[in-house]
């Protein structure tokens, strides 16, 4: 080993690429919770709008025939809405499952090589304490020979 030798990690280019992916996965999943948040919302207020209708023919007490017809398709129209959106739910809460799943790959992989470069890193710092300490001894010998 030569003196002041420098630490290298023969896998860093490796490391790089899965904390990329990693980053990657990451901003993937930001994503899908945001399609998911998104699609929740659309299904909530559907619900409201849903929930709003109702309550006016409820209260509306003189509607025509032509009115009545009118409001039941349109509560027809947001229970197919409903419905789809409650279907878009569920496949965006599954895209989210996936992404995660693909995150917490990804996490895992990058750990074992940051884990797999520390023990190496401590290695190294053993060496090189071990040279340093036989340097150190020599040096001590050969001034004690001269005296």
């Amino acid at each position: 080993m030569k003196s002041g030798g420098r630490f290298r990690f023969p896998l860093e280019a490796v490391l790089k690429v899965r904390t990329l992916r990693e980053e990657q996965a990451q901003l993937t999943l930001a994503k899908a919770q945001n399609q998911l948040a998104r699609s929740r919302q659309a299904l909530s207020d559907t619900l409201n709008l849903m929930a709003g209708t109702l309550e006016r023919m409820k209260e509306s007490t003189s509607l025509h025939a032509s009115e009545y017809q009118l409001v039941l398709r349109y509560l027809d129209h947001l229970k197919m809405a409903r419905e789809g959106w409650r279907d878009q739910v569920g496949r965006d809460e599954t895209v989210v499952t996936e992404k995660m799943q693909a995150l917490q790959k990804c996490h895992q992989e990058r750990r074992l090589l940051e884990n797999l470069r520390q023990k190496k890193y401590a290695e190294f710092r053993r060496e090189l304490m071990k040279f340093l300490e036989n340097q150190t001894e020599a040096l001590v010998v050969t001034r004690w020979a001269r005296s």
